[in-house]
């Protein structure tokens, strides 16, 4: 059978697809940001009760952890809207040949919301009790974020999708493609890099080195670690991808270029020992490589999809109203992280 043929019709857009396109880029970087927030500090905090040498920045870092969680789940909602729009007949395909596991993200998620809550209520009372609770949630983020590369990756193999007519339940998992495990790596692994940095920011701010060491080596120990992985994620791609960033395409091939710099000099920033400058070039480098993965997923559905195919309806209406009411909400948002963040300097 034709693996192409398996691909749904298109279903029209209301405006071009640059402009969902776009949005998609903002919205998964901010998604990526608080992400690597929730689970990095759930690391880090885990490592320091473990260890007994941090407990009270595995405190703080607790503390904040429901917050970031919540902030995670709200800025994913816009981006998988996003995908649905201009890649809907393959991200619903891949998620219903995944249906059990998909669903179970609900849950999932849901648990470990409570557990970090857990972990920050019995810090002190019950110290056994909120180690099991933070390593829960840790283990539950863990598990999301490697559903979520299985359903990332598998709707961009309609090839795979065969395996629906041997196992029809819904308990599809991408496990035999070579991108999957170092994605769902790379993903993972920026968190302790990314909340290393939030905690040497706070160890600044508060006055405690220890703090400020430690995040940054956290930060510096597992960027180098990401280097590696970042390899390996590359040459895993399929060949014409994989080409596609070494010269093959501009847009391609600049976002990776410009990602690996800006990754290179947070990462001298915080052999340094400067977490500000390090903090800010790893934001402009998870924007790159959001626009990197961006171009990993045109590249690999350009044999049999282009998102300038799909039929516009030319209501640019419903587009307007949501840049107008996305403004607004960053706007207000960026108060209140403005206001929340002022804690971190206290005590």
């Amino acid at each position: 059978m034709d693996p192409a043929r398996l691909i749904p019709s298109a279903e029209a857009i209301p405006s071009p697809w640059g402009w969902f396109e776009a949005l998609l880029w903002l919205t998964f970087a901010l998604h990526l940001l608080f992400m690597n927030l929730a689970v990095g500090s759930a690391v880090v905090a885990l490592a320091g009760r473990l260890g007994h040498r941090q407990e009270e920045l595995a405190r703080e870092l607790g503390h904040r952890l429901p917050t970031f969680l919540a902030l995670t789940v709200n800025f994913g909602v816009a981006p998988l809207l996003f995908v649905q729009v201009v890649y809907g007949q393959f991200l619903y395909t891949s998620s219903v040949l995944m249906a059990g596991w998909w669903l179970a993200v609900i849950g999932l998620v849901i648990l470990g919301y409570y557990a970090s809550y857990v972990h920050d209520a019995k810090f002190a009372s019950a110290p056994g009790l909120s180690r099991l609770a933070l390593a829960l949630a840790l283990g539950l983020l863990a598990a999301v974020g490697f559903l979520f590369a299985n359903n990332m990756t598998l709707m961009l193999r309609p090839e795979a999708w065969t395996a629906y007519f041997h196992s029809p339940g819904g308990g599809l998992l991408n496990l035999s493609d070579p991108t999957m495990w170092p994605r769902a790596a790379h993903f993972l692994l920026a968190a302790p890099a990314v909340a290393g940095l939030y905690a040497a920011i706070i160890g600044q701010k508060k006055r405690r080195t220890d703090w400020t060491a430690c995040g940054l080596a956290w930060f510096t120990r597992v960027t180098m670690l990401q280097i590696v992985v970042g390899g390996w994620l590359l040459f895993s791609l399929p060949k014409n991808v994989m080409l596609g960033f070494m010269g093959g395409s501009g847009p391609a091939t600049a976002l990776l270029a410009l990602g690996v710099l800006a990754g290179l000099a947070a990462l001298l920033a915080g052999i340094q020992k400067k977490p500000t400058p390090a903090a800010w070039l790893t934001f402009a480098a998870i924007v790159l490589m959001a626009g990197a993965r961006a171009q990993v997923r045109l590249l690999t559905l350009a044999p049999v999809f282009t998102p300038a195919s799909l039929p516009v309806t030319g209501e640019a209406g419903s587009l307007a109203m949501f840049l107008v009411a996305l403004a607004a909400g960053l706007a207000l948002i960026g108060w209140m992280l403005k206001t929340y963040a002022k804690t971190a300097g206290r005590g």
